[in-house]
């Protein structure tokens, strides 16, 4: 029978753990969690084979682009296939030919050091060891120190690493933020303050009781959602189209930024390519322009083929959820470019902030209609309620620059205060209202009413948004 153990690192040492492991020698994998940071320590017959990390500055492909191991234009194009396929990025590497395998298994394993001898500094850690996950012994760099030796050399790491952050933990590791809001405590209180803040209509308890039932099952699924490592969104199938007309006829950057302004999926999906090795908020980029400068020709071409190859799922574009979401994405889009300068953005800074603004609720839309939540004001407001947290754990994920994660992770509620590229998404909705599903986004804030009504002084605004947004829907059969 396998041998199975989880707990907390605070309980049992992670020392410990390894000894046991490897005394034991078991294969599986050892997940240890702390708040929105997961690593995993491979084993194979009790030596420790791989170790990775959700870090941004922890993964792989950053470690080696960082210290110049590979150039970033190579590791673009290795990521790209990474994101689409799965394939784990060491075997790639080396099917490549792009590195030696003891070149290789040299940067895995200083890496892998650096975050075993990190994870002796982590509590609040939770750990799960898994014995039938099958790992894969690629490299031959069996980590098989003991868990006593690593514990004496994860002390003196404190005084000599200067690469990984040791020490205190950070607040947002400690627990994600997000986390909180499933807890069933936390879910009752927003249940009841959502319950209060509508008008009495005199439902009976067993009503109110089914309510609470539904909303937990959506917080559930929400929750589920939240918890799936992120992959490239399956981009729609006529866009898939496009691409493949644009790159038979060569692939050019310029062509493919503009297929992009017609899909909110591909231009999030060019930014999360382009983001994926950028540590710090202020160089990320922010456009599928700008990402497709950052990634290079030969890898953006390398991630449009593989995004709209045969394996790679596609979205329905016949679809009528679908094409409300595409329809609100591009008008929205077009109405944020046409008021950008009013708001301090660029043109196409704004297009791409109301092109993505309906990620951050698409997601629950498709949440919703896995269980029978009841139309009506109730479900609205828990669909607002968890879409701000949904909305900024994705831009998270996504690595997005703030402005971006402002947007899609706003509840709705925008006023005075808000930030700037929040106001700016509102204010173009406001201007293109029939093309909005639902009304999630509103004020009641005098200071926003007059601002709109001064970028209302010009007459033909709102002529010109309609006629360009009627451009592109013809352009994409909307």
């Amino acid at each position: 029978m396998s041998k199975t153990l989880s707990g907390t690192l605070d309980t049992f040492s992670l020392a410990d753990l390894l000894q046991w492991l490897e005394i034991n020698a078991l294969s599986g994998r050892v997940t240890v969690t702390r708040g929105d940071v997961k690593r995993t320590v491979d084993l194979k017959a009790g030596a420790i084979v791989f170790v990775s990390s959700s870090r941004q500055e922890e993964r792989l492909g950053t470690f080696l682009a960082e210290r110049g191991v590979l150039p970033e234009s190579a590791m673009f194009e290795l990521l790209a296939e990474n994101f689409v396929t799965g394939r784990n990025l060491t075997r790639l590497i080396l099917d490549g030919k792009l590195l030696p395998r003891e070149r290789l298994a040299e940067a895995v394993e200083t890496l892998a050091v650096q975050i075993l001898l990190d994870l002796f500094h982590w509590t609040g850690a939770t750990f799960d060891f898994d014995p039938l996950f099958r790992t894969e012994d690629i490299l031959h760099i069996h980590l098989s120190l003991r868990g006593q030796v690593l514990a004496f050399h994860g002390v003196k790491s404190v005084d000599d690493s200067a690469r990984i952050r040791i020490g205190a933990p950070l607040p947002a590791d400690l627990e994600a933020r997000w986390e909180k809001e499933f807890r069933p405590e936390t879910l009752a209180g927003s249940f009841w303050s959502i319950l209060e803040s509508l008008p009495p209509d005199g439902a009976a308890p067993g009503a109110i009781r089914d309510r609470f039932y539904v909303f937990n099952l959506f917080a559930d699924e929400v929750h589920k959602r939240l918890l799936e490592p992120l992959r490239p969104f399956p981009i729609y199938d006529d866009t898939a189209q496009l691409l493949q007309a644009a790159l038979a006829d060569g692939g050019d950057p310029e062509r493919l930024v503009q297929i992009a302004a017609l899909d909110p999926f591909l231009a999030a999906n060019f930014l999360m390519l382009a983001n994926a090795l950028r540590l710090e908020k202020k160089e990320l980029v922010g456009t599928a322009r700008e990402a497709c400068d950052e990634i290079g020709e030969h890898g953006v071409r390398r991630f449009a083929s593989l995004l709209t190859g045969p394996a790679f799922p596609k979205t329905p574009s016949g679809d009528r959820l679908q094409r409300f979401i595409r329809r609100t994405a591009l008008s929205t889009a077009v109405a944020a470019s046409h008021l950008a300068e009013s708001f301090g953005f660029e043109g196409e800074t704004a297009y791409t902030l109301g092109l993505l603004e309906p990620l951050g609720g698409y997601d629950l839309l498709k949440a919703l209609m896995t269980i029978e939540f009841q139309a009506g004001p109730f479900r609205g407001l828990a669909l607002s309620h968890f879409r701000s947290v949904f909305g900024r754990t994705l831009a998270r994920k996504l690595n997005l620059p703030r402005t971006h994660e402002d947007v899609l992770g706003c509840d709705g509620r925008v006023h005075a205060r808000s930030a700037p590229s929040v106001q700016l998404v509102f204010f173009a909705k406001q201007m293109v209202p029939g093309e909005q599903i639902g009304g999630e986004w509103m004020s009641d804030d005098p200071e926003l009413a007059d601002r709109y009504a001064s970028l209302a002084v010009d007459p033909g605004l709102p002529e010109r948004i309609a006629r360009d947004a009627s451009m592109l829907h013809e352009i994409v059969n909307l």
